[in-house]
């Protein structure tokens, strides 16, 4: 292997959660990103709360995690039915053994700006978010959730600025006046912050804590009173003269119902109560409805939270019609530490090198755990890093006829469909594995012997030993990187699609198309019943007629609807019905196609029927549904030719009607990706063309594209062939 010292390569430590147990580890740095900040941190907080239930919620073996989460069952059971078995349990031993990113609250200074124009290298910023603020010496964060710090504040206080914007949040949706009475109902950090917010806002505060220590520290940061929750009932009632709070805050922790019922006692008629700590909301009736009161939940940080194109594409939400969103609550948070409004000094009871993190969550589990904890990291060993070396070739590092292979995504899907034949493959040398975030590309790494690990798959196309390059991003990268490494002279296997723009496909065809070594993954045409299908099909006479129903239910918020990433469905997966129906049909002539209204929060194209036309006069309709039951299977296929027909049956089973029913069967679903990558492993050894090929993606993206302009337009579309 070549000595490495490429600053993006380079290793950085990070705090993760490993087989249950909080480690420090060396991950790659993350790497530069349009809209994504580096940030080289200076402190990171841990809460007492979230994490410490994080950290003994994720530990234990996977039954276990089943028994405190039946969701897993249900999950495995359709994962299972779908992708078989094999793939399933690969996938469940993954996410047992793998690395868990902890911490989502940080502060450092400007590594990268990563072309946003209101950052400057060097820059003294607060982050948030989890998997992005981690607990690292370099995170990664978008622009949306990283806010400048004030000259008046310290790192190692700016480092709780999530934890802010959380109490901050709650205080917002309570709607409260000046001089109004409000509970806070667990005198935690968040608890602490929430009353010294409040009182800044100019509203009368009491407390409630079980901790006599906690309840002390309340009075000294402005709650008129503090008592336990014994006393509340009693001790609300005479503080509010009789009348009760006009509003009850619960920053506290716990799975049973009784404390929000205990809030809801305490307010007055027409009172709020607003969950902030993750407690039980098993509401009784009888309170609730005697003083009509209204339970407000608060989200996180604020709005934009949860919403990727607040989070990840940095779109602002206009100030004019949300004034408070998460970015800027947390700037409004440090605003308050600057005055002096809130103190934050108080409430960090453990700070200690992150070298040292174990040690910290360790006292977050004793019995009486520190209400916030600070990591610090040496800022100098992150900013200070050597020059860019070339990457030299020693080709004695690997085994004679081996195919050297670099893995770019990390995800769930290349971990259950390809990562078993890959370990399995005796062809294969597995030299890299890339992933924007370190952590995911590191434990990988570590379960395959001789791989190394990195977050920029720019640097794996310049290493000379790399023969493919296995392309599993998620799909808004796809183009990008197929065409960088076409135009490095690497053979590539690209996981559907092909791009998502007319642009973007023309730009692969371009680098490919002097030498066109590109696997796509289409792998339906290579399972067994279909490449029989196929191959009965075209010895039929005539054109052909082809009704391909496709019943794909999927969550709103899942990243294939997301139209920047994903693409929706049309594009990211839909392709793969079209390629399947172009191996039956032969060349696509024009396309008319009209969908349903999308689902609500859906912004790209969720259900459609599309027909297809071919040269040789075949029809192909495609019925692509995201409103069906998941206990339907999800494809079926009839093909009708020349007085025979046949159906496909979800890759399952294949029934031929000619002269005599006939049915042929699988023991388990097999879609043919096996089949596939083997093809892409043997195609790079030279063995085998590279097919299904360049001009296949090409061809089936083409209709894809076809079929959105012609749902737009209403009219038939012509299906472009590939340039020149």
């Amino acid at each position: 292997m070549p000595t490495l010292t490429l600053d993006t390569l380079l290793g950085v430590k990070q705090v993760v959660l490993r087989g249950g147990q909080p480690q420090v580890v060396e991950v790659p740095a993350p790497a530069s990103a349009a809209g994504f900040l580096l940030v080289a941190n200076a402190a990171s907080a841990i809460s007492s709360g979230t994490e410490r239930t994080a950290v003994s919620t994720d530990a234990g073996s996977l039954p276990m995690r089943a028994i405190r989460n039946p969701e897993l069952v249900v999950r495995a059971l359709r994962h299972a039915r779908e992708h078989g078995v094999r793939a399933t349990a690969e996938l469940a031993r993954e996410a047992v053994s793998s690395d868990t990113a902890l911490g989502y609250s940080s502060a450092g200074t400007v590594l990268d700006t990563g072309g946003v124009a209101t950052f400057t290298v060097g820059q003294r910023v607060a982050c948030a978010g989890a998997g992005r603020a981690s607990h690292a010496e370099v995170v990664s964060v978008p622009a949306n959730l990283v806010v400048p710090v004030p000259d008046e504040v310290s790192l190692r206080d700016a480092s709780l600025v999530a934890l802010g914007a959380i109490a901050l949040q709650g205080v917002r949706r309570a709607e409260l006046g000046l001089g109004e009475r409000v509970v806070v109902v667990g005198l935690g950090l968040l608890g602490l912050l929430t009353l010294q917010m409040l009182r800044a806002a100019g509203c009368q505060v009491i407390g409630v804590e079980p901790q006599e220590r906690r309840r002390e520290l309340g009075t000294e940061l402005g709650a008129e009173r503090a008592v336990s929750p014994d006393e509340a009932v009693d001790g609300v009632e005479e503080w509010s003269e009789g009348v009760g709070a006009d509003a009850a805050i619960v920053t506290a922790a716990s799975r049973s119902d009784d404390i929000v019922n205990q809030a809801v006692r305490l307010v007055r008629r027409k009172g709020r109560v607003i969950p902030v700590g993750d407690i039980g909301l098993g509401l009784e009736r009888p309170a609730l409805y005697e003083r009509e009161a209204d339970v407000l939940i608060s989200t996180s940080y604020g709005p934009g939270r949860y919403d990727p194109s607040y989070e990840e594409q940095g779109l602002d939400y206009p100030l004019a019609y949300v004034r408070w969103t998460e970015g800027r609550n947390m700037q409004e948070f440090l605003r308050l530490v600057a005055r002096g409004d809130v103190r934050v000094e108080p409430l960090v009871e453990v700070e200690l090198p992150a070298d040292r993190a174990p040690e910290a969550y360790a006292a977050l589990t004793s019995d009486a755990p520190p209400l916030a904890a600070v990591l610090t990291y040496d800022q100098e060993r992150a900013t200070t890093r050597p020059e860019k070396p070339r990457l030299a070739a020693t080709p004695d590092s690997a085994r004679p006829g081996d195919v050297s292979l670099a893995v770019v995504g990390a995800g769930s899907f290349l971990r259950a469909m390809h990562l078993p034949s890959l370990k399995s493959n005796p062809r294969v040398a597995i030299r890299w594995v890339v992933s924007r975030r370190g952590t995911d590309a590191a434990e990988l790494a570590r379960s395959l012997p001789g791989a190394e690990a990195t977050s920029d798959w720019n640097a794996v196309l310049d290493d000379p030993e790399v023969d493919l390059v296995l392309i599993a991003t998620r799909h808004d990268s796809h183009a990008e990187i197929a065409a960088a490494a076409l135009g490095a002279g690497k053979a590539v296997f690209l996981e559907k699609p092909l791009g998502l723009s007319r642009e973007e496909i023309d730009e692969v065809w371009t680098a490919g198309a002097a030498d066109p070594r590109l696997v796509i993954g289409f792998n339906r045409t290579l399972a067994p019943l279909a490449a029989r299908l196929i191959l009965e099909t075209r010895a039929a006479a005539g054109p052909a007629q082809v009704i391909y129903r496709v019943n794909a239910p999927l969550a709103a918020e899942h990243w294939l609807n997301d139209p920047v990433q994903g693409g929706g469905r049309i594009l990211g997966e839909a392709c793969h019905m079209f390629d399947f129906t172009n191996a039956l049909c032969g060349r696509p002539r024009r396309v008319l196609a009209a969908a349903l209204p999308a689902s609500p929060g859906v912004a790209t194209v969720e259900s459609t029927s599309a027909t297809i036309q071919y040269e040789d006069g075949s029809l192909a309709t495609v019925h692509y549904s995201g409103v069906g039951s998941l206990e339907l299977p999800k494809e079926r296929i009839e093909v009708l030719r020349g007085g025979r027909s046949w159906v496909l049956e979800d890759f399952v089973s294949l029934t031929a009607f000619d002269g005599g029913e006939t049915t042929e069967s699988e023991r388990r679903q097999d879609k043919g990706h096996a089949a596939l990558l083997s093809r892409a492993i043997a195609a790079t050894r030279g063995e085998e063309p590279f097919e299904p090929g360049l001009e296949a993606a090409y061809m089936a993206q083409s209709v894809a594209l076809a079929v959105l302009e012609s749902i737009a337009s209403g009219t038939p579309v012509e299906v472009a062939s590939p340039p020149g």
